[in-house]
C-alpha cells in the first residue's frame, strides 16, 4: 500500500524489489506474474515500456488523479491499475502488423481479471471491492473499440447515448452506475497517459467526449427522476 499509494511508485517499486529481498520474495510467491511482466517487452507502437514499466505508471498515473478521494477509494483504483495488464504475458503473441513484427495481447483483461480474482481476497479487499476491481479491468480496454463517428467496422462502436446506457447498466451490476464510470474513465486515461505519448492523442480525445455524454446521460436521468 505504501508504494502503491505514493506519488512515486516507480521509484518505490523498483528499488524495493531490487534491493528488499524478503519484498521480492514475497511478491514473487503472491503475485508471480509480477515477474513474468518485468520480463515481458511490447514491442508496439502504443508502448515504450515492458509490462510492469507501463503498470507502475499507470499506478502513478491514476494517483495523480485520485488526491482528495476517500483512501478506501484510491486503494482501490490504485490496485486496479496494478492489476489491469498483469495477465498480458500468458496472451503474449508476435504478429505481422503493417509489414512490422509487434507484441500483442488479445483477451488480457481476461487473463488480467482472473489473477485479480484470486490475488485481492489475500490483499484483505472485501468482496464487494473485489468485483468492482474485477469489472474495470474487464472492461479497460473498451475505450479502444468506441469511435467518435459512424463505422460499419463490426469490432467498433459509435459512441452514443446508447453505449452510455449499455456500459452503465453493465457497472450497476457491481456498484453505483454513475461512480463506475466515472472510475472507468480515471482508468482508460491513467492507461494512455502511461503509453508512447506520440499515440494517445486521439485516445485521450476520445474519453473527454465519453465524458461528455456520461454527462448528459446522468443529467436526462436526474430529470426524469
Amino acid at each position: 500500500n505504501e508504494i502503491l499509494l505514493s506519488q512515486n511508485v516507480v521509484d518505490k517499486f523498483y528499488f524495493e524489489y531490487n534491493n528488499n529481498k524478503e519484498f521480492k520474495n514475497w511478491l514473487d510467491k503472491e503475485i508471480p506474474a509480477v515477474f513474468a511482466c518485468e520480463k515481458q517487452q511490447q514491442q508496439n507502437p502504443w508502448h515504450i515500456y515492458n509490462v510492469l514499466g507501463h503498470i507502475l505508471h499507470s499506478v502513478e498515473e491514476m494517483n495523480k488523479q485520485t488526491i482528495g478521494m476517500p483512501e478506501e477509494e484510491r486503494r482501490l483504483l490504485a490496485y486496479t491499475m496494478f492489476l489491469h495488464d498483469i495477465g498480458k504475458p500468458e496472451k503474449h503473441i508476435r504478429r505481422v502488423k503493417d509489414g512490422k513484427i509487434i507484441d500483442s495481447f488479445f483477451n488480457h483483461n481476461l487473463s488480467s481479471e482472473k489473477i485479480a480474482a484470486d490475488v485481492l481476497p489475500t490483499l484483505d479487499f472485501p468482496k464487494k471491492e473485489v468485483d468492482m476491481i474485477r469489472m474495470l479491468i474487464i472492461k479497460h480496454d473498451i475505450f479502444m473499440f468506441i469511435k467518435p463517428f459512424e463505422t460499419s467496422n463490426p469490432h467498433w462502436r459509435t459512441l452514443s447515448q446508447e453505449v452510455i446506457e449499455t456500459e452503465y447498466e453493465d457497472m450497476k451490476k457491481v456498484g453505483d452506475g454513475e461512480k463506475m464510470l466515472r472510475w472507468l474513465l480515471l482508468v482508460g486515461k491513467s492507461d494512455s497517459r502511461a503509453q508512447n505519448p506520440q499515440m494517445t492523442k486521439e485516445a485521450l480525445v476520445l474519453l473527454e467526449l465519453f465524458e461528455d455524454e456520461l454527462n448528459a446521460f446522468i443529467d436526462v436521468r436526474n430529470k426524469q427522476i
